[in-house]
């Protein structure tokens, strides 16, 4: 419990700010992503009814990185841990059935979490977009107790071995909330990381790159969550 309220209180910190600013900072990334040739896709907002009904546990439009991943042709819906965040896949589910029907993708979801035992229960299956890191034929799935657990990852090793993907669960520190806060991978052979925050090392198919070290107060500051555009 201690670890999930000072990982609340970090990202409390690293993301207040003026709501004035809030569509500039949005159009300035959109433009520096636009000039790099990235298509921008911005997900709508949560309507009055979505918010009306998530009164009671509370409502998000937090990462839109976080409620859903893709794996070569998969496009895949994930189940995120904490209740008011999940329902953050509506507002993007238009876009995401948009590619998948342009692209004849493999769309799926993960089942909805287990409440035998609470809405709080821990069992989940849980996985997260944010725990999710794909090289090659490996999929990284973070788990810190934070966000996905390991019924999220048994889910998508039973899915992802069928197609001849391995899947590694990497065990994270239980201040950080997800694999991206702990670990990115910048371009083929050079990764971001924080040794801290690796509880069993740096995985074995990672070991021989270059690194960039960051402290664990930096990588729960995000200093490993990039965006690789090139």
């Amino acid at each position: 419990m201690q670890a999930l309220i000072h990982s609340v209180k970090i990202l409390k910190m690293s993301f207040q700010k003026d709501s004035s600013n809030g569509n500039w900072n949005e159009q300035i990334l959109k433009k520096v992503l636009e000039k790099y040739g990235v298509e921008v896709q911005v997900p709508r907002r949560l309507t009055d009814y979505e918010k009306e009904v998530g009164k009671e546990d509370g409502y998000s439009n937090f990462f839109v990185r976080d409620p859903f991943f893709t794996i070569g042709h998969f496009l895949i819906e994930g189940s995120l841990r904490f209740p008011h965040r999940r329902n953050e896949i509506l507002p993007v589910r238009n876009l995401l059935v948009q590619e998948a029907n342009e692209n004849q993708c493999f769309y799926v979801s993960i089942p909805k979490p287990d409440m035998a035992d609470g809405f709080d229960s821990e069992a989940g299956p849980f996985i997260e977009g944010g725990d999710v890191l794909v090289l090659d034929k490996t999929i990284f799935v973070g788990n810190s107790g934070l966000a996905s657990n390991k019924n999220g990852v048994q889910w998508l090793r039973n899915l992802a071995s069928n197609f001849d993907y391995s899947v590694v669960e990497v065990p994270l520190h239980p201040s950080i909330f997800h694999l991206d806060c702990a670990l990115s991978l910048v371009r083929e052979g050079l990764m971001i990381f924080c040794e801290e925050a690796l509880i069993d090392g740096i995985p074995e198919q990672l070991r021989d790159w270059d690194k960039i070290h960051v402290s664990l107060e930096d990588a729960a500051k995000l200093a490993t969550n990039g965006l690789p555009i090139e």
